[in-house]
C-alpha cells in the first residue's frame, strides 16, 4: 500500500509537470491557428449549454425600454428624446459616445434635450492604459452635453482587442476605478434610478467581475433561443409617436443603436456574441446589441437574480483531489491488471469527463452557480497516458535495472 501511494504521488506530480509544462511553451499553442476544430470551440464554454438550450423562456421584463437610434443624426436623435421625455420614464441612459463636436446646430438641439429631460445617463468609454497596465482614461461625452446628465462607462467585457474579432460577452465589471475616482458600470447606473436598495445590494457583493445571467433579446429573427423579452421601439415609431404612453412612463428608457432597423441582421456595430447564442458552438450570427445586454444586466440587478462564480483556488482545489484520486485509481490498475489498462482507463476517463460536464451545466441551471472543472477535465484526460510515460519510461530511466534492459542487445538465432 505504501509503495501504491508512493507511486500514485510521483505519478500524479509527473502528470502536473507535463502540463505546466506544455502550457508554459507558446510554440505548442501555434497549432491552433491551423486547428478548425479548435477554433470552433474557442468562443464555447459548456455552461452555455444552458443558457442557450434548457431554460424556459422568461416573461417580458417591462420596467426596461429601448429605442433604437438608426442612422440618425444628432437633430434626429434630440427628437426621439424630446418625444420619449414626455412620457416621464423613470430615467434616461444614452449608450451613445459623444465625444466630438459636430455640427454646432445639431448640437444645440441635443443639448437642449439632455436639459429637459431629467435623469440622462451619458456612456462614455474607458480606454485602457499599457503603461499603468488599467484604465487611464476614457472618451467623454463634449462638456456642453455633461451640464445635466450623469456619467458612466459602457464598456462590456469580450476578451477582442479590435472591433472584428469575435465579441464573446459573458461578464462586466460593476465599477471601475479612473483617476482614483469611483465610476459606475452603464447599466448598475440606470438600474439605481429605479430601485437603489437592490442596486446597493448588487455592489455590497463587492465583485470586480460578474457574469451576466442572461435571459432575452428583443425581436431577433432567431438569432437566440430566448427573444422578445424587452419592448423596442423602432426610430419610425418613436418620431411618429406610434405607441403608448404607459409603456415609457416610470420605466429605464435605453436609446441604443440597434441596426439601421429593428430586426437588421446586416449590420454588426456594437453587436455581440453572449451565451444564448443559438449556434451555441461555432457561433456564425452576433445575436445581441451592446444595449440590450446592459438591459439584461439591469433585469439582473432589480430581480436580484445573480450568477456566482467558483473562484480559480476552489477550481485547482477540487482538480488536485480529483486528479489525484484518478492518478491513485489509474496506478492501482497498472500494477493490477496491466493488460486492462488502456482499456479501463478510457472508459474511466471518458465518462468522468461527461459527469463533470453534465455536473457543470446542470449545478448553473438549478442553483445558478457556475463551477469550474476545466482544470480537472484536463487532469482527468491526460492521467492515463502520461502514467504510461511515468511508469513505462522515467521510472525505468531511474533504476539501474531499466537502463540495463534498454541498452541490453539480445543476440537473435
Amino acid at each position: 500500500m505504501k509503495k501504491l501511494i508512493t507511486d500514485s504521488v510521483l505519478g500524479f506530480l509527473f502528470v502536473l509537470s507535463l502540463i505546466l509544462f506544455f502550457s508554459s511553451i507558446t510554440f505548442f499553442r501555434v497549432f491552433d491557428l491551423f486547428d478548425p476544430i479548435g477554433e470552433m470551440f474557442d468562443d464555447f464554454e459548456f455552461t452555455d449549454l444552458m443558457m442557450s438550450q434548457m431554460r424556459e423562456a422568461p416573461p417580458a421584463d417591462e420596467s426596461v425600454v429601448l429605442v433604437n437610434i438608426g442612422n440618425l443624426n444628432r437633430a434626429g436623435i434630440a427628437e426621439e428624446l424630446r418625444i420619449i421625455s414626455k412620457y416621464e420614464p423613470r430615467a434616461i441612459g444614452l449608450d451613445i459616445l459623444l465625444d466630438i463636436e459636430l455640427d454646432p446646430e445639431q448640437d444645440s438641439l441635443l443639448e437642449a434635450a439632455l436639459r429637459t429631460s431629467p435623469n440622462t445617463v451619458l456612456g462614455h468609454k474607458l480606454l485602457y492604459s499599457p503603461e499603468i497596465d488599467h484604465f487611464g482614461s476614457s472618451l467623454m461625452p463634449i462638456p456642453r452635453f455633461r451640464l445635466t446628465s450623469e456619467l458612466a462607462y459602457v464598456n462590456l467585457i469580450t476578451g477582442a482587442s479590435h472591433q472584428d474579432e469575435l465579441k464573446v460577452c459573458r461578464s462586466f465589471t460593476p465599477s471601475e476605478i479612473l483617476e482614483d475616482t469611483a465610476a459606475l458600470a452603464f447599466s448598475v447606473k440606470l438600474a439605481s434610478y429605479a430601485d437603489p436598495e437592490k442596486t446597493q445590494k448588487f455592489l455590497n457583493r463587492s465583485k470586480q467581475e460578474e457574469l451576466i445571467n442572461y435571459r432575452g433579446n428583443v425581436f431577433d429573427f432567431g438569432a437566440t433561443h430566448y427573444g422578445t423579452r424587452y419592448f423596442a421601439l423602432d426610430v419610425g415609431d418613436v418620431l411618429n409617436e406610434n405607441f403608448m404612453g404607459d409603456i415609457i412612463k416610470d420605466k429605464i428608457v435605453i436609446f441604443c443603436f440597434m441596426g439601421a432597423h429593428l430586426g437588421d441582421r446586416l449590420t454588426i456595430e456594437d453587436k455581440f456574441f453572449t451565451p444564448l447564442n443559438r449556434s451555441f458552438v461555432g457561433k456564425a450570427d452576433h445575436d445581441m446589441f451592446g444595449g440590450v445586454i446592459h438591459a439584461n444586466i439591469i433585469s439582473m440587478i432589480l430581480q436580484e437574480d445573480y450568477l456566482d462564480e467558483m473562484n480559480n483556488g476552489w477550481a485547482k482545489f477540487w482538480a488536485v483531489i480529483i486528479g489525484f484520486l484518478n492518478v491513485l485509481l489509474f496506478t492501482w490498475i497498472y500494477k493490477a491488471l496491466p493488460n486492462w489498462y488502456d482499456g479501463i482507463t478510457k472508459v474511466f476517463q471518458l465518462f468522468e469527463v461527461l459527469i463533470l460536464v453534465t455536473l457543470m451545466v446542470f449545478i448553473l441551471h438549478w442553483f445558478n452557480y457556475k463551477v469550474n472543472f476545466s482544470y480537472t477535465i484536463i487532469i482527468v484526460l491526460l492521467a492515463g497516458d502520461a502514467l504510461e510515460v511515468y511508469h513505462g519510461v522515467v521510472k525505468n530511466l531511474f533504476s539501474k535495472k531499466g537502463r540495463r534492459e534498454l541498452w541490453k542487445v539480445k543476440k537473435v538465432g
